[in-house]
């Protein structure tokens, strides 16, 4: 799933260090509408002609024809999108556009072709919009096509000793068959180079002070890890991808985004990190969880708080069964996380923060939701003796099949209400705007939250009984 710069904060509270880590030219596009067993299916045969680093020139021959096109204007709280498509024409006629990404002709068109002027990446959009430069870049279907194409055929003309790499392979006609667009990311360059493991492929390029192996291994690594959590094989192999950020600030150390069966990952080459290997991992541990949640579940509506503030308790509890971290960061990390929570003011639900997620100001999905995990991860291991915990949620959740295509909220929070105790933890704090009163919270569990300092520290009460022994024992101390 996608990654803010709010993600890479709350991943920075992991561990002392923070986290770290094309000539672009003209597109052919063909789609053609045919008829299979009475259902009208888009099928699009592409051609993306490298040619300069700074726009993209799309035609298209419609089969059937058309008078309206649409272009994504926001993705991931990146606005403008659409601002980027200049010269649109219909049958060789410039049409005008009525709303910003949306083109009218007033006539029926089978033939349209346009250009993306691409912009230098900002820290906020660099993971997530199309970019290249003179030796790499990143091409996404999602915003250089018109919305609601499907079953796209593409084909790539680049610049010699560039390679293009994806989690789709070629036909024997050196053609890609995406059968999802939306969800398809094309990394292009002079010099990607190619690792694997049984689990996973990686593609990198750039200078690094680690060898292309520690990558594709820390990833593989945390992958075994949640193969076991859900029990559910991915669909599709996955990929990740790894090149240098660029957009260098001194301040922004990476980026990162996972979409479809993509693991995307932009670093700072120059990022002074002590253990390159246990820095990957931290990173790995959030963004490969997003390959099964939420990419491989299939609910719908905005459950973010569950997909982003779970998820990073997970990779959490992940990062310390992996012992990249210890139980001292552990709670470290999850004291730093609510200072974080407690520097804004408390005026949305958890529904209703994931609602506004790429408009609200504060990180309310990530801290919040980390918290609630938290909590609820505390109380299963309570109820019974430390056998149960917040990870079996996932494997129910895969195991669920009949949860596909509901809501999302609605499923998870009846999974989480499996009892009274937990019931009114998602009453109080998911659906509900109550302010987490950690500090009570956490005394039964032989934890102690001191907040009378600078910062706030969350240490292990000096005097536990056998029950909070047991847990805090499952917990990882």
């Amino acid at each position: 799933m996608l990654t803010s710069g709010a993600e890479e904060i709350v991943l920075r509270h992991v561990g002392k260090t923070q986290s770290s880590i094309v000539i672009l030219g003209l597109c052919a596009v063909f789609i053609c509408l045919t008829s299979i067993e009475g259902r009208a299916q888009v099928q699009t045969r592409v051609k993306i002609t490298v040619a300069s680093p700074q726009e993209v020139v799309v035609q298209a021959h419609l089969f059937s024809p058309s008078r309206l096109w649409s272009f994504r204007n926001v993705h991931a709280g990146v606005l403008g999108i659409a601002e980027r498509i200049d010269r649109f024409r219909a049958n060789g006629v410039y049409v005008r556009m009525i709303a910003m990404g949306e083109f009218r002709s007033d006539v029926s068109a089978t033939e349209i072709d346009y250009v993306v002027r691409l912009r230098r990446p900002t820290p906020a959009d660099v993971a997530h919009i199309s970019w290249l430069n003179e030796d790499h870049g990143f091409l996404m279907f999602a915003d250089l096509l018109p919305q609601g194409m499907e079953a796209i055929s593409v084909e790539f003309e680049v610049p010699k000793g560039w390679t293009i790499q994806s989690t789709i392979a070629s036909d024997t006609d050196g053609k890609y068959q995406v059968s999802e667009p939306d969800d398809a990311i094309f990394f292009v360059g002079r010099s990607i180079r190619r690792s694997s493991q049984k689990e996973l492929d990686s593609f990198v390029t750039g200078t690094w002070p680690f060898k292309d192996s520690v990558a594709v291994k820390a990833a593989a690594h945390v992958m075994k890890e949640y193969v076991g959590l859900t029990g559910f094989p991915l669909p599709a192999r996955p990929v990740v991808m790894i090149a240098p950020l660029p957009v260098a600030t001194g301040v922004t150390k990476w980026r990162a985004q996972t979409r479809g069966s993509t693991v995307l990952l932009l670093m700072d080459p120059q990022a002074q990190v002590a253990k390159w290997k246990g820095q990957l991992e931290i990173i790995f541990t959030h963004e490969v969880l997003h390959l099964w949640v939420p990419n491989a579940l299939r609910l719908r509506g905005d459950y973010v708080w569950f997909f982003e503030g779970f998820t990073l308790y997970t990779a959490l509890l992940t990062a310390l069964e992996l012992e990249t971290i210890d139980f001292q960061e552990f709670l470290a990390t999850l004291a730093r996380v609510y200072d974080s929570y407690i520097s804004y003011p408390n005026v949305l639900s958890l529904i209703e923060a994931s609602e506004r997620r790429w408009t609200h100001p504060w990180p309310v999905v990530y801290d919040r939701g980390m918290l609630v995990a938290f909590l609820y991860d505390l109380v299963l291991r309570k109820q019974s003796g430390g056998k149960n915990t917040l990870l079996g949620l996932y494997r129910e959740l895969f195991s669920a099949g009949a949860a596909d295509g509901a809501d999302g909220n609605d499923v998870i929070i009846k999974m989480l209400s499996s009892t009274p105790e937990t019931a009114d933890l998602a009453t109080a704090y998911i659906s509900g705007k109550k302010d987490l009163e950690l500090d009570r919270h956490l005394a039964s569990y032989g934890l102690v939250l001191d907040t009378s300092g600078k910062s706030s520290r969350l240490v292990v009460n000096n005097k536990l009984d056998e029950n909070q022994k047991r847990l805090l024992k499952s917990l990882g101390h």
